[in-house]
C-alpha cells in the first residue's frame, strides 16, 4: 500500500530547520537573547525528531539535530568568553564530552558531512573556527520529510481504571534560563549572605499530563535546611495551546556564610506535576544546577578589597573546575593571590609604582609586602632553585615569577613569552601552577585597571599535559587624574 504523505509532520519540520538556521546566524553575534533563541529551537526541532521513525532518512534529521545542540554549545562557550566568565572552557568540554559519546547507530558511511562537522568541533580550539564550523549548516542538505515514518504508538491495553482519555506519553520539562537580580545565571553566582535576590526561573512544558493541574518546580540539597533559601516555583497549567513558556521570580537569601575553603552551596531543581500519575514519565533537560558562593568578604576579607576579593573567588571556582590542580595547592595559590590582590588594589588606589619603576624595585616590594602577610610570613622565599634557573619568589613551592612592562599597556594575555618559564619552574618544584605577576608600568594616557581583565589563569601545554598560569597584571605609571582633563 502506498505511503499517505504527511503534510504536518512536513511543515513542522521545514519550518523548524529554517528557524535553526536563521538562529544559528545571529547565536555567534553579540546580540542580546540569541543564545536563548538557539536553545528553543534546538528544544522544538529535537520534540519533532523524536517522534520519527529509524530510518536512514529520519536518522539524517537526527545527525542535524544532535549537531545544532552540540553548535549550542559551542555558541555558549563563545558567549561566556565575551563575558569574562569564569571557568568558560567547560562548553567546549562538553561539547566534545558529548561526541566522544554519541551513538554508533547514528554513524554513517555516505555523510560525510556530519563526519567532518564531528572532525571540526574536536580539532577545535579556538573562538575564531567557530564560524566556519557555522557555514557547515547552510551545506546540510537534508530530505523533505513528505513520506517519513513516524513512531508506532504503543497499543493501549485495558484497564478497568482506564478513564476513556488517552494520556500522552512524554512530557518534558526543559530548563531554559535562571536569572538572578535580572542578569544570566553563571557557572558560578555570588550571592551575598543575609542578602534578598530576585531568582526568576523559566522553563518550556511540553505536552502537559491531562491530569495534572500544576507544576511544583522545587529546590533539592544535600542539607534540607538550605532548601527554604531558595524559592520553590508553582505554576498552574496556562491556556492556549503547548508547548507553555512559563516564567517567575521568588526570592532567594543564603542565610549563612561558608568559609573561603568550602566549596559553593550547590542547589538541583526537580519538576513534579501535581495530582498526576504520570511524574515517572516526565523529562528533565536542561541546566537546572545551580552554584551559589556564600562567601562572607566583608567579615573574612581575603585581599581586604571587597572588588578583588570577588575576582579571587571566581579564580578559586575556575582552578576547582578544571580539576588540574588539588585542593591543598588550590589553597595555596588563593594565598598568594589574596597577597597580591592587595598589592593591585593598592597600586591603583595610592599610585604605589612610578612610572618605569626597575624590575628590583618591584620584586624588593613585593617580597616586602607579602612577608608582612600573616598568613605568607617565612614561607615565602627568594631566589630558589628550581629547572636549572633561579625563581623570583616562592611559597610552598608554588613560584611566583616577577616581570616589568614599560612599552605599552597590555593585559594578562599578551604576557605569553613568560609562560614557559613560569610553568618550567613549577614543573620542577612538582607542582602543576604558578603565578606570573607582572607590574605594567607604562606612561598612561588615560584609565586603565579592572580587576576582571587584569587577573586571568590560562593553561599552557606542557608536554602530554599542562600547567596553569594564573596571571596578575599590577598597574603603575599613572598621572594625576586631574591631568587627563588638559
Amino acid at each position: 500500500m502506498k505511503n499517505e504523505p504527511s503534510f504536518e509532520i512536513f511543515h513542522q519540520a521545514l519550518t523548524s530547520r529554517i528557524v535553526v538556521l536563521n538562529s544559528i546566524k545571529t547565536a555567534l553575534q553579540p546580540v542580546s537573547g540569541s543564545i536563548e533563541i538557539l536553545q528553543n529551537a534546538c528544544l522544538e526541532l529535537g520534540e519533532i525528531v523524536d517522534e520519527l521513525g529509524n530510518r536512514e532518512v529520519e536518522n539524517r534529521y537526527r545527525r542535524f539535530q544532535f549537531s545544532v545542540s552540540i553548535f549550542l554549545l559551542l555558541a555558549q562557550w563563545k558567549q561566556s568568553i565575551r563575558n569574562a566568565d569564569s571557568d568558560s572552557q567547560r562548553f567546549l568540554s562538553s561539547a566534545k564530552l558529548k561526541l566522544s559519546e554519541l551513538d554508533e547507530s547514528l554513524m554513517a558511511e555516505e555523510d560525510a558531512l556530519f563526519k567532518g562537522f564531528i572532525d571540526k568541533v574536536n580539532a577545535i580550539c579556538n573562538i575564531n573556527e567557530l564560524e566556519s564550523i557555522a557555514d557547515l549548516f547552510f551545506r546540510w542538505d537534508l530530505p523533505l520529510l513528505l513520506y517519513s515514518r513516524m513512531k508506532k504508538p504503543p497499543i493501549a491495553s485495558y484497564s478497568p481504571r482506564d478513564t476513556g482519555i488517552d494520556q500522552r506519553d512524554k512530557t518534558s520539562v526543559a530548563f531554559v534560563k535562571f536569572d538572578i537580580d535580572g542578569q544570566p545565571a553563571k557557572n558560578f553566582n555570588y550571592l551575598k549572605p543575609g542578602t534578598s535576590y530576585d531568582l526568576t526561573l523559566e522553563v518550556r512544558v511540553s505536552n502537559w499530563p491531562i491530569d495534572a493541574t500544576n507544576l511544583l518546580l522545587t529546590p533539592v540539597t544535600v542539607d534540607a535546611r538550605e532548601r527554604e533559601w531558595l524559592p520553590t516555583f508553582n505554576f498552574k497549567k496556562p491556556d492556549g495551546e503547548e508547548p507553555f513558556i512559563l516564567r517567575d521570580t521568588g526570592r532567594a537569601v543564603l542565610e549563612v556564610a561558608h568559609s573561603f575553603g568550602s566549596r559553593p552551596y550547590e542547589f538541583l531543581y526537580a519538576a513534579e506535576f501535581t495530582d498526576s500519575k504520570h511524574n515517572g514519565k516526565v523529562e528533565i533537560i536542561g541546566h537546572r544546577r545551580l552554584l551559589l558562593e556564600g562567601t562572607d568578604i566583608d567579615s573574612n576579607p581575603i585581599s581586604g578589597f571587597s572588588h578583588v576579593d570577588k575576582r579571587l573567588i571566581q579564580i578559586r571556582n575556575q582552578l576547582r573546575t578544571l580539576h588540574v590542580i588539588n585542593e591543598d595547592d588550590v589553597a595555596t595559590v588563593m594565598t598568594v593571590l589574596g597577597g597580591l590582590g592587595n598589592i593591585y588594589a593598592q597600586a591603583l588606589k595610592v599610585g604605589m609604582f612610578q612610572e618605569k619603576t626597575s624590575e628590583k624595585d618591584f620584586q624588593d616590594l613585593t617580597f616586602k609586602l607579602l612577608s608582612n602577610r600573616s598568613d605568607i610570613g617565612e614561607k615565602l622565599h627568594s631566589h630558589v632553585e628550581a629547572a636549572g634557573g633561579i625563581t623570583d619568589l616562592t611559597f610552598c613551592d608554588i613560584p611566583i615569577e616577577l616581570k616589568v612592562e614599560h612599552r605599552k599597556p597590555m593585559l594578562p594575555g599578551d604576557f605569553t613569552k613568560y609562560f614557559d618559564q613560569t610553568a618550567s619552574y613549577a614543573i620542577a618544584l612538582g607542582k602543576r601552577v604558578g603565578i606570573l605577576a607582572v607590574l605594567e608600568s607604562s606612561p598612561k594616557t588615560a584609565p586603565l585597571g579592572c580587576v576582571e581583565e587584569d587577573i586571568a589563569v590560562f593553561s599552557h601545554p606542557s608536554g602530554t599535559s599542562s600547567t596553569l598560569v594564573i596571571v596578575v597584571v599590577i598597574r603603575g605609571g599613572f598621572p594625576k587624574p586631574s591631568s587627563y582633563s588638559r
